[in-house]
């Protein structure tokens, strides 16, 4: 079953023959850029054998679609802007630590 309704007429309807699917592109020219797991980085391969990784999609694709003259150390990287943030207070939000709490005269 394919969930293609049959034709009313009774002829039989062939779908078209497609051909394996491929795990990676084939070719000289193919760019390819890949998730590290486990990490925020891109791994790009330009076709001329150069890598490079950054945390930026679009700086990578802007190393990669420069060639031949992209840099061989890799895309520019944003200075980093020091240490995060504090986070929030956290907020108790569970009901049942809501009820126990003794209510505060006014």
């Amino acid at each position: 079953m394919t969930g293609v309704p049959a034709p009313r007429d009774g002829s039989v309807t062939r779908q078209p023959e497609l051909p394996a699917p491929r795990q990676v592109l084939e070719g000289e020219r193919v760019l390819r850029v890949n998730w590290l797991p486990g990490s925020d980085r891109l791994r790009g391969l330009c076709h001329c054998g150069a890598e490079a990784e950054a945390s930026d999609p679009v700086e990578m694709w802007e190393w990669l679609l420069a060639h031949p003259d992209h840099p061989a150390d890799g895309p520019t990287e944003p200075p980093a802007t020091g240490p995060l943030p504090t986070p929030p207070a956290h907020l108790v939000t569970d009901p049942l630590v809501i009820i126990r709490r003794v209510p505060v005269p006014a």
